[in-house]
């Protein structure tokens, strides 16, 4: 069956909401132009009050279910628990955040485009929130190789759909004690190894940006230049390694940048061995080989400035090499 003519599900990770928001977000998947579909929402922690709302703004809806967990593991791992739960006779899934807004066609214009692609993705507007504001009228994602893709990720999970099958390589989700361990950057990996995702070059969705996204396009443009790294270096080295002196600073730098690619390379030359190109930046990630990859990183004009200074810092971290105290 095309994945077009079947059924899917929606998941949705959900992690102590806000009402407004949310209750936006259910309804206008709600409200989508195509109705052939699941919603499962995960409570990431809090079920009872993630309950109650899904109930107050879809109840009697039974296309809506709850599940929930006690302990909170993060958006990463949220999201990889609800994708275990999908079954196997669906076609398709999409992947929803909790605040964001949906236009009401999202669905049918994007999951016709899984006939041909085991994953497709659109544009969004970025507003901000509470003050309605557009802060982008639309996004800028794009197709990309797959060693350009490796080192900058053009696909938004939000904004995403994908085939049902992409799931036998995707699951479990690598592991990788890092800030850059994201989801739809391990999804879009999987695609362009097994096959090939597409862009809809149109606006399918608001993307909202707030205070509390863990993830989102307002912290990705200020990833764009590369003195803001220097700060958020030292706090990321406070949260995962317990320090922010120079070592500590390029070890997460090593980290966030090789470590994170070479666990998704590593991972996928197991589960889809031969995928992933053998010669260029992808092998210098695979080999350890960090000039090339450099190299690659800096004259892109696909890296941004921000990720590129990231690699900088962590080529000078002389435990590049070693594991340890990373993986989970």
């Amino acid at each position: 069956m095309r994945p077009s003519q079947g059924h899917g599900v929606i998941v949705l990770a959900a992690y102590r909401p806000d009402p407004e928001l949310f209750a936006v977000q259910l309804r206008s998947i709600r409200d989508q132009t195509r109705p052939d579909f699941r919603c499962l929402i995960g409570a990431d922690g809090g079920q009872a009050e993630v309950l109650a709302l899904v109930a107050e703004v879809v109840g009697g809806d039974d296309r809506f279910e709850v599940v929930g967990w006690d302990d909170n593991l993060g958006f990463y791992l949220n999201f990889e628990r609800l994708l275990r739960m999908v079954p196997d006779d669906v076609a398709w899934v999409a992947l929803s955040d909790q605040d964001d807004r949906w236009y009401p066609d999202k669905l049918a214009r994007l999951v016709p485009l899984l006939d041909d692609a085991v994953l497709a993705t659109g544009q969004a507007r970025v507003v901000t929130w509470p003050q309605g504001e557009v802060a982008l009228e639309r996004t800028d994602r794009e197709v990309a190789p797959a060693d350009d893709l490796l080192f900058q990720n053009q696909v938004t999970g939000a904004f995403t759909v994908l085939r049902r099958e992409l799931l036998d390589v995707a699951l479990p989700f690598p592991r990788l004690l890092t800030v850059t361990q994201i989801h739809d950057h391990w999804l879009a990996m999987c695609a362009v190894a097994v096959d090939r995702y597409v862009v809809l070059d149109e606006v399918v969705q608001d993307y909202v940006q707030h205070g509390g996204n863990q993830v989102g396009e307002v912290s990705a443009k200020r990833a764009r230049h590369p003195m803001a790294l220097l700060g958020r270096l030292r706090e990321l080295a406070d949260a995962y390694v317990g320090g922010h002196g120079i070592g500590d600073c390029l070890s997460t730098a090593g980290t966030l940048s090789y470590g994170w690619r070479r666990e998704l390379v590593r991972t996928l030359d197991e589960r889809a061995p031969g995928s992933l190109p053998d010669t260029g930046p992808t092998d210098a990630v695979r080999r350890g080989a960090r000039l090339g990859v450099l190299l690659h990183v800096i004259r892109s004009p696909r890296v941004v400035p921000g990720v590129a200074a990231t690699f900088v810092l962590g080529s000078l971290d002389r435990r590049l090499g070693d594991d340890s105290g990373v993986r989970r």
